[in-house]
């Protein structure tokens, strides 16, 4: 809460949250047994959340080590990784970075430089390999501290989070299996945007082990009372916790700013809370005002050098400024700069300068800035340049740093800040004179940045409409090349989306692309990727040769180890051994550091295994990939269709809550619509095998929500189909069942098989569940039915055992559906069964 506002005193007593703060204490005790926890804690601004945090960080610190940050708001999406940052600051400052490196495995401190510069220079590595390692190196920290006493992690003010804040928060809570650690988050739940990142992780945190959420609500009042008694020392007067209560409404905030510091509720104090705060705010020394106004410019904190350079004094002289600021609750010293103690305080601050004012002083932070840039922290320092150049309405130099903040935002694998920061210089282009100049390269580069970092940031929506603009400035005379290139992003977005039109860019990209070119080898593979998901397995073959000998001419080893996973995919549909070539393309994928391709063959390896019914095996590699995925930082690309693979495979075996465990740490990702379709189909097996309907249904109602893409592919209709009519059968929907089964997708006799016989066998199943049952008026004919789909089934290939197994489970269906004696049905059933075994 903001403290003091009105009176210039909080209240010593905690009003209000005695069961908020019991709930903390439960969480702390189970996490100290060794079962690590996650609190969510929300409240509107000013509802008390880091005043709760700071209690149970109080009543709780002699037994654990309390690590706490928060995140910075600059008009903008935060910085990344803020809160971890300020909270390694902490700990470096009360141990040193020597000590914390200690703590470390081998020497990988050097990835935190990433986070904090007294761990020198992060390495030069690829983005996804560096993203991964700080992640795990930020886990390895608390793994190590935790084992010497339990941890306290807070992290506040998360509503002003971005993207990969978001995600080392998830992979955090994820990964922290056994280790004594509480993780406490704080945000303005009523005020997060639709598309906020971390509206988008919270259900997926919720659902986790040892995870809990604690909306504060307003305070009654009763405890508005105590909050009123503690700020003066005796209980007030009847009639002022009346006004301020109902004035107020049981805001902490309110409450503190309404009260005047002899107990009387001011009646002069404007109607909105901006100017109640910046009444407290005018109470202070000119100076100090003048030294506010400029440090709402430079963000919720700033710290003593910086705004002592800003503010052109001296060490002493900011500090005796300062002072009267800090004893008024409106600032907190923290070290070794200023925070406002509430973000609102700021916020008014901010809304009182003049245009000229606000101008004035973002021009100093970025002289600042530029002056003293603070070693190790280039992507962050950058991103803040740029911004206060932008404020200061300097739009040259606002230009010229977003675009250096851009190009240096892959070392912090900050995509969400590399998209921001590309967005920058685009916005501004056409204000800047001479921008290919300033810049060194030109419109239609910048866009393409854009465009791949809004994917690499899980924005294919930004990044679709970000490659539409690039398109309409490429000339396909002038620069067929780089209209192939576009047109390759375009369908790679498109098929993200699930939106039509994939193919038609790929054959066009085909077209203009050169004979001998690595742009050429590109399109080449992407597109025999998309012809084998659509069953053109002859083509994708075609395709797939030629890109082999392509790639041995251009001496591309990327297109090379590729063409190899294309063939060995395509092959393997067909009924050919190919894992040895999967796991020979995987393995020169890795030898030349190619992350995405390494991937590719976990992916497909994991699904030839599932198709074979070799399901141990396809968990190993699932599981491998999975991993392998985190380590790389590519959950969003890749990760997700591995781990649909790998859940496939868990439920096949039987192990239904790993299943599920994996389904909901995908699904609680903000993926795209390609990366939730098959975790939503193996969601909905579950829910229909364990007889938890209402589950299913949901998970088919997001299904059928999707875009029309989806219909693409078969190996996502068919198993659609087949969960439709299980879900009706469970639901004793017989006859909606059967017409689900006169509906099936287009039948192509290309299709996986493994998809074709499953399909098969539930829609014969139907035919036999309505077998003697009198249906309504204009069902389907069961009878016809059976035949058409034994026709079907006569032109499937048998190509494994797991084939014929269905096999049988369609013949035995078709004779109980045909009402054969009971010997023959049995005598079917003990063929399947042994079947099955096999």
């Amino acid at each position: 809460m903001l403290e003091g506002v009105g009176s210039g005193t909080m209240s010593p007593v905690f009003a209000g949250r005695e069961d908020e703060l019991a709930a903390l204490a439960a969480s702390f005790a189970a996490a100290a047994g060794g079962t690590p926890g996650i609190v969510l804690v929300g409240a509107e601004a000013g509802g008390g959340k880091s005043r709760l945090a700071a209690e149970f960080a109080a009543r709780a610190g002699g037994r654990a080590l309390v690590l706490s940050g928060g995140c910075v708001e600059l008009s903008a999406p935060g910085l990344p990784y803020a809160p971890f940052a300020a909270a390694l600051r902490q700990l470096v400052r009360e141990r040193g970075a020597t000590e914390v490196a200690a703590l470390l495995p081998g020497p990988g401190a050097g990835e935190l430089a990433a986070l904090l510069p007294d761990f020198g220079v992060p390495p030069e590595t690829e983005p996804e390999t560096a993203r991964a390692r700080l992640f795990e190196l930020v886990l390895a920290l608390l793994e190590a501290l935790a084992g010497q006493q339990p941890v306290i992690l807070l992290l506040e003010d998360l509503h002003w989070a971005d993207r990969p804040t978001c995600d080392l928060l998830s992979f955090l809570a994820r990964n922290l299996r056994d280790a004594p650690v509480l993780m406490v988050v704080t945000f303005r739940s009523g005020s997060l945007p639709a598309d906020h990142p971390l509206r988008r992780v919270l259900a997926g945190l919720e659902r986790l082990p040892g995870a809990s959420r604690l909306e504060l609500p307003r305070l009654s009042r009763d405890q508005v009372a105590a909050q009123l008694a503690g700020i003066l020392g005796r209980p007030a007067a009847p009639k002022v916790t009346a006004a301020v209560y109902r004035r107020g409404g049981g805001n902490p905030l309110f409450t503190e700013a309404l009260l005047n510091q002899d107990g009387t509720v001011s009646p002069g104090l404007p109607q909105t809370l901006r100017e109640l705060l910046l009444a407290t705010v005018k109470d202070l020394p000119e100076e100090t005002q003048r030294l506010l106004r400029t440090a709402a410019v430079g963000g919720s904190r700033s710290g003593h050098a910086l705004l002592a350079a800003v503010a052109r004094c001296g060490d002493a002289a900011l500090t005796d400024a300062l002072r009267p600021a800090v004893a008024g609750n409106v600032l907190v010293g923290d070290g070794d700069g200023y925070a406002f103690r509430h973000e609102l305080i700021r916020e008014a601050v901010l809304g009182d300068l003049l245009p000229g004012e606000r101008a004035q002083a973002h021009r100093s932070f970025a002289q600042a800035l530029e002056a003293a840039p603070a070693p190790g922290s280039a992507g962050p320092a950058a991103a803040e340049v740029a911004r206060h150049w932008l404020g200061a309405r300097d739009l040259e130099r606002a230009m010229i740093a977003a675009w250096h903040a851009a190009a240096g935002a892959g070392a912090s694998f900050a995509y969400a800040e590399q998209l921001m920061m590309a967005e920058q210089v685009l916005q501004l282009w056409d204000q800047v004179p001479e921008p290919t100049r300033r810049t060194g390269t030109d419109h239609v580069s910048v866009v393409l940045l854009a465009a791949d970092a809004a994917r690499w940031a899980g924005e294919p929506e930004r990044g679709l409409t970000l490659i539409e603009s690039a398109l309409t400035e490429l000339d396909g005379a002038a620069d067929p090349q780089r209209l192939a290139s576009a047109l390759q992003r375009r369908a790679g977005l498109r098929r993200e989306l699930l939106l039509p039109g994939q193919l038609d860019d790929l054959r066009a990209a085909l077209r203009l692309a050169g004979a001998e070119t690595p742009v050429r080898a590109r399109v080449m593979a992407q597109l025999g990727w998309a012809l084998r998901r659509e069953d053109d397995h002859e083509e994708a073959e075609r395709l797939a040769g030629e890109l082999r000998a392509l790639a041995d001419r251009l001496g591309d080893l990327e297109s090379q180890a590729e063409a190899v996973l294309l063939l060995a995919a395509v092959a393997a549909q067909q009924g050919a051994d190919t894992l040895p070539a999967l796991w020979r393309a995987r393995d020169e994928a890795a030898r030349i550091g190619n992350g995405h391709l390494e991937l590719w063959a976990y992916l497909t390896a994991s699904h030839v295994l599932a198709g074979r019914g070799s399901h141990e095996l396809a968990i190993q590699a699932g599981q491998a990939g999975l991993a392998r995925a985190r380590q790389l930082g590519l959950v969003r690309q890749i990760a997700a269709p591995i781990a649909g693979n790998l859940a496939e495979s868990l439920t096949a075996a039987g192990q239904w809550d790993e299943a599920a465990e994996t389904l909901a740490e995908i699904l609680g990702l903000d993926l795209p619509p390609r990366g939730r379709v098959h975790a939503l189909l193996i969601r909905c097996e579950i829910a229909v095998a364990r007889g938890d309907l209402a589950a299913a249904e949901h998970a088919l109602a997001e299904l059928s929500a999707l875009p029309a893409g989806l219909a693409a592919e078969a190996h996502y209709t068919l198993p659609l189909a087949r969960l439709e009519m299980d879900y009706r059968l469970a639901a004793g929907h017989l006859a909606g069942a059967l017409a689900t089964a006169c509906e099936l997708p287009g039948y192509n006799p290309h299709a996986d098989p493994r998809y074709l016989w499953a399909l098969l066998a539930t829609a014969m199943r139907a035919c036999a569940e309505v077998s003697g049952i009198r249906l309504p008026p204009g069902a389907a004919d069961p009878a016809g039915l059976r035949q058409d789909l034994a026709r079907r089934a006569a032109r499937v290939a048998r190509l494994n055992p797991v084939h014929d197994a269905y096999a049988a489970v369609v013949a035995a269906e078709a004779a109980r559906a045909d009402g054969a004696p009971a010997g023959e049905c049995l005598a079917g059933w003990d063929a399947a069964a042994t079947a099955w075994e096999t």
